[in-house]
């Protein structure tokens, strides 16, 4: 909230009393936000997810460790920052008003509410991760050797390394006239007085002050043609950036496709396979993978819709709901979730197989679902732990950048009357999911690595009555030797 000379986008967003237009707030904590969304949301993943690749190609035995006990330090940390900002440690509780005789100090109880439910979350999460780095101590080993065949791949391929600095770069540029475009959204509704029977203050646009005569402050009416537009533009951007990342994972599949079927000899692998592979996306596959991505998209929208009814429907409905009614609610939003991590799964085999083999997506997905329900026991022994071990890099990335964050907004410049933001959370959320996702297009590189090998392995060994003829040496060594490998290949 900003007293004095009002900032022209918060004029329009109309920031009133009474806790209305929080929307708009959080929309222009964002717009105030802009340089910790740069620094936070886009340089410092960049950098953390460059310097991650570079250690597990040279330091792999290390890693594994080095990210588990990372990963529980972080959330200890951004667990601890949520609790002192909620106020139950020290004395710096977040406060969106300049001082105790202001008008909008019943604001504030909200937003500290809304950071001790955070907090409280953060604490469970905590817990659990911490339980399930324990359990997991005895099976890093497992990822360890699993992550050796991924350095030694970006050992040999070293354009991986920088090569996703490119759907990065492109992203940026997406996102920065995505987020202006989302800024005009939020803003372009009909600015309408509150109604109010008890007396209030608010802003006073026209006189400049606050006044507590008899308005509550204003608020934003959205025409359905922009509430159309605003989910149309939400949708755009979740297909867009599933559609990058889509990309970004077929041309890293099929330059490790190049390396897998050369027998790991450099004499036969394409010059540059990385533009070799993008090549081929561009001419072939394009179409396949902008359908794959169109399907998750859907599906994640369809998610969306059904929770936002239900959640209305559970507002408007004054009716205790019925034991029954809850458990078909909960089984409901379940099977939606195991759908929609189902599809994510297959796609990214199917990407595999389109690089693999240049067949179209439904096509590659037939080939790839086979493939991994003829393999499914000993693919799960090799891969699960490895992917346990590079979705906790991922967010270690994402949770230092969240925390670095929540630092950068708790300094002078945006506690100050200018730049004040009625809350970090908002703006901290946002840095940890931008983080997440260049931290995604990064480690896509070992992750893509790891599972075109296998579905490599199992192609080659399908192609060859049960032997592989194409295997690297080291692949054969982490699969411990012939009996693993005929195991592995025929699933017994």
């Amino acid at each position: 909230m900003v007293f004095g000379q009002a900032a022209p986008l918060e004029r329009k967003l109309g920031f009133g009393g009474g806790g209305r237009g929080g929307e708009g707030r959080y929309v222009a904590d964002i717009g105030k936000a802009w340089p910790v969304l740069i620094v936070c949301g886009g340089i410092l993943p960049l950098f953390l997810s460059v310097i991650w690749l570079l250690m597990i190609r040279h330091f792999v035995a290390g890693m594994t460790w080095i990210t588990v006990i990372l990963f529980n330090a972080l959330i200890i940390s951004v667990t601890m920052f949520y609790y002192a900002k909620a106020g139950w440690i020290g004395h710096d509780a977040i406060s969106v008003v300049i001082d105790e005789s202001d008008p909008y100090v019943n604001i504030s109880g909200r937003e500290i509410n809304h950071i001790r439910a955070v907090a409280v979350l953060m604490t469970v999460v905590m817990i659990i991760t911490f339980l399930s780095s324990i359990a997991i101590v005895r099976r890093i080993l497992i990822a360890t050797s699993v992550l050796k065949v991924a350095s030694k791949v970006i050992g040999e391929v070293q354009a991986l390394i920088v090569f996703p600095i490119l759907p990065y770069s492109i992203l940026a540029i997406f996102y920065m006239f995505w987020f202006s475009a989302t800024l005009y959204l939020f803003s372009s509704g009909q600015i309408i007085r509150n109604d109010c029977n008890a007396n209030c203050c608010s802003y006073d646009l026209k006189s400049n002050r606050v006044n507590c005569d008899s308005c509550c402050g204003y608020s934003i009416h959205y025409t359905p043609h922009i509430g159309i537009s605003i989910l149309f533009h939400l949708f755009g951007c979740y297909w867009a950036t599933q559609f990058i990342i889509a990309c970004s994972s077929t041309v890293i599949a099929g330059s490790v496709a190049s390396y897998y079927w050369a027998r790991g000899e450099i004499s036969e692998i394409p010059f540059l396979p990385v533009f070799s592979s993008m090549k081929r996306l561009l001419r072939y596959s394009i179409g396949s993978v902008a359908l794959g991505s169109l399907v998750v998209s859907i599906v994640e929208w369809f998610r969306f819709i059904l929770e936002s009814l239900r959640r209305r429907l559970k507002l408007a409905d004054t009716a205790p709901v019925s034991c029954m009614g809850k458990m078909m609610s909960s089984s409901s939003q379940c099977c939606l979730g195991c759908i929609d991590w189902t599809i994510k799964s297959v796609n990214r085999n199917a990407y595999i197989m389109i690089a693999i083999t240049g067949k179209g997506f439904c096509k590659a997905s037939a080939i790839a679902t086979g493939l991994i329900m003829n393999n499914i026991l000993r693919i799960g022994k090799v891969n699960v732990i490895g992917d346990v071990i590079l979705f906790l890099g991922k967010l270690c990335v994402s949770l230092f950048c969240a925390l670095f964050a929540f630092l950068m907004l708790d300094t002078h410049k945006y506690k100050s009357a200018h730049n004040r933001i009625s809350s970090p959370l908002f703006p901290v959320q946002v840095c940890w999911g931008l983080g997440y996702i260049v931290a995604t297009l990064f480690f896509a590189v070992v992750e893509m690595s790891i599972d075109t090998i296998i579905l490599s392995f199992c192609q080659d060994a399908e192609e060859h009555q049960g032997t592989a003829q194409c295997a690297p040496p080291l692949l054969m060594e982490t699969l411990d030797g012939e009996g693993e490998t005929q195991r592995l290949t025929q699933g017994s």
